[in-house]
């Protein structure tokens, strides 16, 4: 092929310009130092016409851009030696104040174990009782009395402050005695009440959580093998409808947790309605206060003194101490309450 015979394709584009790439630090670095040394040389030069080697060498090292290895190292080292001396002054400074927290947590342990052990032994006696300097000394000093590995023994008074059915925290407190003659209370509470009094006499009370040996029947809607002497009823407030229950104290536990389940439910709306109010006091402004209920009311029907169940009931004693009528009474709350029927409703 020709020159004369190549076709043109047109105009070629303009050139671009280069655009410079940049350049690196450590190479303008480099260059900047290359520059400077190469300056020193002209200048030294320059001065003394025809400058030796060391001549040279000496005016870079005045102008501070001859590397030397062992300067460096020596510096570096210095900095290293400078730095983990540092390190040992805050490591012994943090180990004193270590040592210093432990000591002062030694104290306070110490302190803390030499007044339970005053209180402990304190505890029981009358408040006029005296007590040898040398015990009190002692307890205070190793923490141990004499009597920590005896129990503390309590008589009980025959008396005991029982919460009211209404009462939210089922608290009931058993007055005791020493034997030192100091007052002392037993406090049970909730559920642990009824757990207590069924230890004291398992044939009157039974602890509405404990487990019955016929679980897998009792409380539930199948039908037992044998249904002589059970019971097949609704208990109301649980909404569970007819169920089988093997024994009076199985009915009597159902009966209780569904006392508690309602009232724990009134409870929750009561606090509803409080906060309601003292979010919209001015929808409550016309509304008539509702006269508070003094009328004793049975704990498992509901049923009081003006509104007694059909067919009447009155009035049992019961181990619980809480208020009771016939109809939902248990036969052997009534048979321990010695209770018989004495006429219409109360």
């Amino acid at each position: 092929m020709t020159a004369s015979s190549q076709t043109l394709p047109g105009a070629l584009p303009p050139e671009q310009p280069s655009v410079p790439r940049p350049v690196p630090l450590d190479q303008a670095l480099a260059a900047k130092a290359s520059e400077a040394a190469a300056a020193v040389i002209d200048a030294t030069m320059a001065e003394n016409d025809g400058a030796t080697g060391e001549e040279l060498a000496a005016a870079e090292q005045r102008a501070g851009i001859l590397f030397d290895a062992a300067s460096v190292e020596a510096a570096v080292s210095a900095a290293r030696e400078q730095a983990h001396a540092e390190d040992q002054a805050e490591l012994a400074e943090l180990r004193e104040e270590l040592v210093a927290a432990r000591r002062e947590l030694g104290l306070m342990a110490s302190a803390y174990r030499a007044r339970q052990a005053v209180l402990r032994l304190c505890e029981g006696r009358r408040g006029d009782d005296l007590l040898l300097v040398s015990a009190v000394a002692v307890a205070a000093e190793s923490g141990t009395t004499a009597l920590d590995g005896l129990p503390m023994r309590l008589m009980w008074l025959r008396s005991a402050d029982v919460p009211e059915v209404t009462d939210r925290v089922q608290r009931t407190v058993v007055h005791c005695e020493s034997s030192y003659g100091g007052r002392a209370e037993l406090v049970v509470e909730g559920d642990d009440r009824t757990a207590l009094a069924s230890m004291l006499d398992s044939s009157i009370i039974r602890d509405v959580h404990a487990p019955c040996p016929h679980e897998q029947t009792c409380g539930s809607d199948i039908a037992p093998p044998d249904e002589f002497g059970w019971f097949h009823l609704d208990v109301g407030g649980l909404g569970e409808g007819l169920r089988w229950y093997c024994s009076p104290g199985c009915v009597n536990a159902a009966m209780l947790r569904a006392g508690r389940e309602l009232a724990a439910i009134d409870e929750a709306a009561d606090d509803m309605i409080a906060v309601d109010q003292a979010e919209h006091p001015g929808e409550y402004a016309d509304e008539p206060a509702e006269e508070a209920e003094t009328d004793a009311r049975c704990a498992r029907c509901g049923c009081t003194e003006d509104a007694a169940c059909e067919g009447g009931c009155a009035w049992v004693p019961n181990a619980q101490m809480i208020d009771l009528c016939s109809a939902c009474a248990t036969p052997a709350e009534l048979q321990a309450a010695s209770w018989k029927t004495s006429g219409g409703a109360q």
